[in-house]
């Protein structure tokens, strides 16, 4: 068949098949800054010469016809092999890690993840990168030593199966270690759920995962003040000397509320409660639990805080709510212990 420059259309592609209009119209999050292009497409075309110019038209004698007996042409039975991606290639062509392409062009990783390897990679989707705050997207983004450890803490050397995946720590690219636990049928990464597993690639194997998993940027505290959105915690914290506390070795659970979530309070009960020492101290330290318990491992009841005073857990449609207010960022770990991100003020019942 010779094809025409005019039959060079995106809708001539088959389906399943990346396009230049389909690079162009990827869409673009307004949370993330993506500075890198996303996609690096190689399109082979075999041309032929063609002209729609009439004066090339040459006159030519019709043959004869001859008359033949038809041809009988037996069914082919032999189907063509399903085309096979490298990791990046796997990635771009489901179509949801438009936000993780861009993340892994900003850092330089894109030949790596498609060398040998091979690798196990769990890769959050679009609406994972939705639910952390812009300016800390932008914070990891803006500085590139985080964003290569947070990129390569998604990455694991192996190809590794659900099946492979056994409960306990599991050491990254990045150094530092993911913690696999199993409840039931679904396998959690730092309490994350897996949400589809063993995507197959040439190089290894891709985990689809709803959360960005974050590394330990140090301890509680040096977590609560390198990632923007904590300063009103961070300033209660410090007035309310538990500063060292939560340096400790611990480990902790800190059901931390964001700067937006103090908004929420009156200001004037807000100024009450600053103003008390002893209250003040009741109130943070009932968003701290002893041990470490990413969401996985969070029942279903109540749970002692430091404070001395119980937090109630509930569980609705893969959301985990404490007292009522969902956890807006989970597992978020720390050295000494994990964060779970709050939209809301816990406030003791007392």
């Amino acid at each position: 068949m010779v094809l025409c420059r005019g039959d060079l259309r995106p809708s001539s592609a088959p389906p399943g098949f990346f396009t230049v209009d389909h690079v162009r119209q990827l869409p673009h999050s307004p949370s993330v800054r993506i500075r890198g292009g996303i996609l690096l497409l190689v399109i082979g075309l075999v041309g032929a010469a063609c002209s729609d110019d009439p004066s090339d038209a040459t006159t030519a004698t019709v043959p004869p016809v001859i008359t033949s007996p038809p041809v009988t042409v037996a069914p082919s039975t032999t189907l063509m092999p399903e085309q096979s991606y490298d990791i990046v290639g796997t990635a771009l062509k489901a179509g949801v890690f438009t936000q993780l392409a861009g993340l892994v062009v900003d850092a330089g990783l894109v030949e790596t993840l498609r060398g040998d390897g091979p690798f196990t990679v769990f890769a959050p989707t679009d609406d994972a990168f939705a639910k952390l705050p812009t300016d800390v997207v932008h914070a990891v983004q803006d500085d590139p030593d985080v964003l290569a450890t947070v990129l390569t803490y998604h990455v694991v050397p192996g190809a590794l199966n659900v099946a492979d995946l056994q409960e306990g720590p599991l050491t990254t690219v990045a150094g530092v270690d993911l913690t696999v636990t199993k409840v039931g049928d679904t396998t959690y990464i730092n309490g994350n759920a897996i949400l589809a597993g063993d995507v197959q690639a040439t190089n290894g194997v891709v985990h689809v995962m709803g959360d960005v998993l974050v590394p330990p940027l140090g301890d509680i505290i040096d977590v609560a003040t390198t990632l923007p959105g904590f300063v009103t915690l961070a300033g209660l914290v410090t007035d309310a000397d538990l500063i060292d506390t939560l340096k400790s070795e611990g480990p902790f659970t800190v059901f931390a509320p964001i700067d937006a979530a103090f908004e929420k309070v009156p200001a004037a009960t807000l100024a009450q409660v600053a103003g008390d020492l002893e209250l003040l101290t009741t109130v943070l330290t009932y968003h701290v639990v002893a041990g470490k318990l990413n969401t996985a491992q969070l029942e279903e009841g109540p749970l002692m805080t430091v404070a001395g005073v119980e937090l109630t857990v509930t569980k609705k449609d893969g959301v985990t709510f404490i007292d009522g207010n969902p956890i807006a960022v989970a597992n978020v770990e720390a050295t000494n212990g994990i964060i779970h991100v709050m939209g809301d003020v816990l406030i003791p019942a007392s």
